[in-house]
């Protein structure tokens, strides 16, 4: 049976997707077959074919328009510009069989992803990782504070299983229920949270190392998220995955990706691994690697995460506190809300 990868790109990110794919399939021990929901790619589909030709591979392109007509249809209005975010959830809808393992352009992959592609998921149609943000955001979406939250960027579809529960019906409905103005997170992650709640399996923290993770402290992040290792993750496996991560996902803004001149990415073994899979595909791109690495260098010498990697209780605390009064107005207005049903 053959392993399915799916990425969902435009021209402005196919770069990204590009890096992704071929570190992903560099180090892929089975058969894959690459699904790509696409926007606007126009000729760059090119840049993805070559990739996918180094290592046999085919790509089959998925239009968004199609998925795009169903959430027009249903009456659920574009996010940010499109709907982009929420077409993953529809892959059930043109893969027959097996699983399919989603991932954001924004990471590379660092160990053979078969492993994962094969993990148990327990009966559930997705599996995913918990997320690191603070505990009160389950508040946000009517759920209890400790429950477990999850980060979309990286998925684990069972395709036979989310036909069976009818993954995409559910998320039409779920989209339906948050205001999509007042989410903290991204619209896709809360509303799959909504919509699978108690149906998504936890997958191991290295399928998606985040910067915070790599660089913090198990403690520190408990600190700073709320959670313990009863609704997150152990110490053990903090550190399993810390050490052996099998994808890297540059995901929080700017500062957290190397391609970006705002980033400060101070893990250099992964910002080299991207720099170098980059230069490889890319000799002449529009990232001027030399550049980001002198600005990266220059950077981190005045970066507040150097402050934050001497003195890790004091950040910790005060990114706690950030993080309370950022979501005070949310928490309060989803707490008249419950109270008012």
């Amino acid at each position: 049976m053959a392993n399915h990868i799916l990425y969902a790109t435009d021209k402005n990110y196919c770069e990204l997707c590009a890096v992704s794919l071929y570190s992903l399939l560099a180090n892929f021990s089975g058969k894959a077959v690459i699904h790509i929901i696409e926007s606007s790619l126009e000729d760059r589909k090119d840049d993805l074919i070559k990739v996918a030709d180094m290592f046999g591979c085919d790509i089959d392109f998925i239009p968004i328009e199609e998925i795009s007509r169903r959430l027009v249809d249903a009456g659920i209005p574009p996010y940010r510009g499109g709907y982009s975010p929420y077409a993953r959830f529809f892959i059930s809808d043109y893969v027959d069989e097996g699983r399919v393992l989603y991932l954001d352009c924004d990471t590379i992959i660092q160990e053979d992803v078969e492993p994962l592609i094969n993990f148990d998921l327990q009966g559930c149609p997705l599996g995913a990782v918990i997320d690191q943000s603070s505990s009160y955001v389950n508040v946000l979406i009517g759920h209890n504070k400790h429950d477990k939250y999850f980060n979309s960027g990286i998925l684990l579809f069972d395709v036979g299983k989310c036909r069976e529960t009818n993954v995409p019906g559910r998320f039409l409905e779920a989209v339906k229920t948050i205001d999509l103005s007042n989410t903290f997170l991204g619209a896709d992650q809360e509303i799959m949270n909504v919509a699978y709640y108690h149906q998504i399996a936890t997958l191991p923290q290295s399928a998606n190392m985040m910067f915070t993770i790599r660089f913090f402290e198990p403690k520190q992040i408990w600190s700073v998220s709320s959670k313990g290792p009863a609704d997150y993750y152990t110490e053990e496996e903090f550190n399993a995955a810390r050490i052996k991560p099998v994808i890297i996902h540059f995901a929080g803004g700017g500062r957290y990706q190397p391609w970006r001149e705002e980033g400060i990415y101070y893990m250099d073994e992964d910002a080299d691994l991207w720099f170098d899979t980059y230069e490889k595909l890319y000799p002449a791109g529009r990232y001027d690697i030399k550049k980001l690495k002198a600005i990266m260098e220059e950077r981190k010498k005045h970066s507040f995460f150097k402050t934050a990697g001497t003195f890790p209780g004091i950040y910790c605390s005060l990114k706690a506190l950030y993080r309370s009064i950022k979501l005070l107005p949310k928490r309060i207005r989803a707490k008249r809300a419950f109270k008012s049903t």
